[in-house]
């Protein structure tokens, strides 16, 4: 059985995210807008607004988030099965759909099955959080009302496409500022899959989740100074490395945020997760997005600039990520959103090109395919266009075999 992976995606409405926090976290720090504005690679741009491209782009992103989850499963599948007309001009397009003859093809290859790891966030307010909004009514737990709905929708998803190709190992969101230690025992011994074994197409583990979502914007520090926050996230790291559970943690510098852009980064910054490595060294983590930036304040840094130049990756984040590869054998990185322009693959293979064999080797065994679907929609028109870019991108067969196919397993534990 062979496997194609999307190891990065969001299937949610807009029922689930905290928007009130978000938006406080804006009109926090508006000196911040300034300072830390985006270039024209990110989502709002001077191009999108002159050519009316983003109201298209929001009204279709809306679109996605404005139906049921397992709707959106159908949705994915079928776009892949060619059901959708682009209305973009020289679109990326494959000459026919992936899906036919009840497989994906994919550079000539077929593959019978797709391992897909829906991400769940914990939008659970902070007590931090709470105490900015003035209506804020008594903190609930939006965590596990949301898993619950994922896991019904993929049951839906499973009884209506009996010949589906969507096999799903689900990644559960945990901000442990959120929750007690006692919550996060409970969520982990009843909700956390350690068998590391494929499962039947069609039935669902008793313990549904295969990894843990880590999304430090929604205020979460990797390795905290206060002593009762550290002991929840020792038990945390202690229980994923003990049991080899994957984290996905976000990397990049926009997005979603409950706090403000410059806590965000700092605690999203990969360095800040190297006393984190240092201490559970077998931690198995995919640095999302592979750690692009595109704040205009980091892109004039000096070696950005330079690595502009030689037309190589330029953001600092980037390059963290490929020191902590070389150092921790658990450290990944994904291709979600990054991989909207092909410029990105290029400067990823430019880089790869210039490392030696064995390094190249290593980080090249790192890499996983992912979307970041729906967010990506803000940027592509449609989930078959991603994977048209990454597949007419200047990746060999085998980088392609190995980023979309063969690391998931090794990243997941499967046997």
């Amino acid at each position: 059985m062979r496997y194609f992976s999307d190891v990065h995606f969001h299937v949610m409405t807009i029922n689930e995210p905290n928007f009130a926090s978000f938006i406080n976290s804006l009109y926090s720090s508006p000196l911040e807008l300034l300072t830390g504005g985006t270039t024209e690679d990110y989502i709002i741009t001077p191009k999108q607004l002159l050519n009316n491209r983003l109201l298209n782009q929001v009204s279709n992103t809306l679109c996605a988030f404005d139906r049921p989850i397992e709707e959106t499963l159908e949705m994915m599948e079928n776009d892949l099965k060619g059901a959708y007309y682009s209305n973009k001009k020289n679109s990326y397009a494959p000459s026919s759909p992936y899906i036919h003859d009840n497989s994906l093809h994919f550079r000539g290859k077929p593959y019978q099955k797709m391992i897909m790891c829906p991400l769940i966030m914990d939008f659970t307010l902070t007590a931090n959080q709470e105490k900015e909004i003035y209506y804020s009514s008594k903190r609930s737990d939006k965590l596990i009302p949301y898993a619950t709905k994922l896991i019904s929708s993929i049951t839906k998803y499973y009884k209506n496409n009996p010949n589906g190709l969507f096999e799903f190992y689900p990644f559960i969101g945990i901000n442990t500022y959120a929750h007690s230690l006692d919550y996060l025992k409970d969520l982990l011994t009843k909700y956390v899959n350690t068998s590391h074994t494929f499962h039947k197409f069609g039935s669902i583990p008793r313990k549904p989740f295969y990894g843990v979502k880590i999304y430090p914007p929604l205020d979460f520090n990797p390795w905290p100074k206060n002593k009762d926050e550290l002991e929840k996230i020792k038990f945390l790291y202690s229980f994923l490395e003990e049991k080899q559970i994957p984290i996905i943690t976000h990397c990049d510098d926009q997005g979603f945020r409950g706090i403000s852009t410059t806590l965000a980064w700092k605690y999203t910054n990969p360095e800040s997760w190297r006393i984190v490595l240092e201490n559970y060294p077998k931690l198995k983590i995919d640095f999302a997005h592979f750690g692009r930036q595109y704040a205009t304040s980091t892109l004039r840094d000096v070696k950005s600039i330079h690595s502009r130049i030689k037309k190589l990756p330029s953001s600092p984040w980037f390059y963290s990520i490929i020191d902590l590869m070389k150092e921790f054998d658990g450290v990944y990185a994904d291709l979600s959103f990054s991989g909207f322009n092909n410029d990105f693959y290029s400067q990823l293979k430019s880089f790869l090109e210039s490392q030696s064999d064995e390094v190249r080797e290593k980080i090249e065994r790192r890499i996983l395919f992912g979307s970041d679907f729906s967010v990506n929609l803000l940027k592509v028109e449609s989930y078959t266009e991603y994977y048209s870019i990454f597949e007419k991108s200047s990746f060999s067969d085998e980088e392609i075999s190995l980023f979309a196919s063969e690391n998931i397993i090794s990243f997941l534990g499967l046997r």
